[in-house]
């Protein structure tokens, strides 16, 4: 018998679909299992619950699970003591088969311990995030990521796998091998970070390959928020002449959101493997209307090495009013996530996140495509340092600094410092970039985005 798959737009026909009180059922039942799971065997967990008093058997409405506290990266670091994975394992440590760790730019590095149990998990929702997004049996996927501690992409390998696809995973192959590999295995999709999806195709011009004429079909970007900033993928589907999907996830939650084939103007929220709220950042009060920003804070039902329960991504979004024309009944977020609350400016009372930056110098036709944001300490302005385009006459560059600085002021009310430097001058990223740096913490810390599977503080 044939799988209803290949009639079907949906991975889970049957959740995808579900009438919101038949999904918030299966919600609550799925958020008490994982928070009875994490009570009875991390010890993190077990402290925290009793500290507050409050057990599974107290929750009885969605609108309960509020009673549980939020933890966030701190909680998993303070609890990190006595072994390698700390209080908050939650299986023995002979039952770990996968590790991973954010990269600690806003911190120390965090542990992430799976199971086999877990990296199924991460290959089902992977293969339900793939599927919206047109991926099938016959497809040829190409993973131009380097496989290391990073989670990055290895849930997209193994999602892929699960739907049998072909994978060419070529992280270690020079961005002008990828691009042959690309026209000689007839590759349909790409997956990587916006970032070095648009330098592959800055090197494809430097080679004379015309990458309108490739078999690339799909591209999905993560780790990065670029190919939700409209400019930004706008550029990419300009330069692949091909459809362009975001996903968005976290080392310590999982690949919880995604847009899907129809781009209804936000990521829909996994819900069947997920509980993703909205809170406001002063009350810690859910929001459920639409257009409203605050915080998200999210629970992953099946995480089983390191469980994830009402965890603060320190995401910034809101949720969109308009459904999407797939027929999904799974929510969505307007825009997909906005920015990270730490990156957050507050400017007369009003939140300004870097991509709106982003959003301007790629809608600028004189600048390329690499940019540097510098948050200064005091009364110091921020900083944008760009590049200009390739053969830009130097007398253009004041012309160009003013106008950008102008669209700056006018969109945000901030008064940026702009300075525009050759093309080619700045770091080139081959895979995931980090443009924003905040001079006013300690050490001048950098900051990436969360709009990928990347850890907290990174989107990868």
């Amino acid at each position: 018998m044939k799988s209803t798959r290949l009639v079907t737009p949906y991975w889970n026909p049957v959740t995808e679909t579900a009438e919101l009180q038949r999904l918030q059922k299966l919600q609550l039942r799925r958020f008490r299992e994982a928070m009875q799971f994490a009570g009875q065997h991390s010890p993190a967990y077990q402290s925290l619950y009793a500290s507050a008093g409050i057990q599974p058997e107290d929750i009885n409405t969605i609108q309960d699970i509020r009673l549980v506290p939020i933890v966030d990266k701190h909680f998993f670091q303070e609890s990190a003591t006595g072994s390698f994975y700390g209080n908050g394992l939650a299986v023995p440590a002979s039952d770990v088969v996968f590790y991973h760790q954010t990269s600690g730019t806003t911190s120390r590095p965090m542990r992430q311990p799976d199971t086999l149990e877990d990296w199924y998990w991460w290959a089902e929702c992977w293969a339900a995030v793939l599927w919206a997004q047109n991926v099938r049996k016959t497809d040829k996927v190409m993973i131009a990521f380097n496989y290391n501690l990073f989670i990055g992409f290895w849930g997209a390998h193994y999602g892929c796998e699960k739907i049998g696809a072909e994978i060419i995973s070529a992280g270690g192959l020079s961005s002008e091998q990828k691009l042959h590999h690309i026209f000689d295995a007839g590759i349909s999709t790409l997956i990587s970070t916006p970032t070095y999806i648009l330098r592959l195709a800055k090197t494809a011009a430097g080679l004379g390959i015309d990458l309108s004429q490739s078999p690339v079909k799909h591209i999905i970007c993560a780790g990065e928020p670029g190919a939700q900033i409209p400019s930004t993928k706008k550029a990419i589907e300009k330069a692949w002449n091909c459809d362009v999907y975001n996903h968005v996830g976290a080392t310590e939650v999982g690949a919880w959101g995604f847009e899907c084939a129809h781009k209804g103007g936000g990521l829909h929220v996994n819900e069947s493997m997920f509980l993703v709220e909205i809170v406001d950042i002063h009350t810690h009060e859910g929001i459920e209307e639409p257009d409203r920003y605050g915080k998200l804070v999210i629970t992953a039902f099946h995480r089983k090495g390191q469980p994830c329960i009402r965890f603060n991504t320190n995401d910034w979004a809101c949720w969109q009013e308009t459904p999407c024309s797939c027929g999904r009944t799974y929510r969505m977020l307007k825009g997909g996530v906005e920015g990270r609350i730490d990156h957050l400016l507050k400017v007369k009372g009003t939140f300004v996140t870097p991509a709106v930056v982003e959003e301007i110098v790629n809608s600028s036709e004189s600048l390329a495509h690499e940019y540097k944001v510098l948050i200064h300490p005091g009364d110091k302005r921020p900083e944008l340092i760009a590049e200009c385009v390739p053969e830009t006459a130097p007398e253009e560059i004041a012309e160009i600094a003013a106008s950008i600085r102008k669209h700056i002021r006018n969109r945000t009310c901030l008064d940026f410092e702009v300075s525009i430097q050759p093309y080619g001058s700045l770091p080139k990223s081959e895979l995931k970039a980090n443009r924003f740096t905040d001079l006013r913490q300690k050490g001048g810390l950098v900051h990436e985005p969360s709009c990928g599977t990347a850890g907290s503080g990174e989107n990868h």
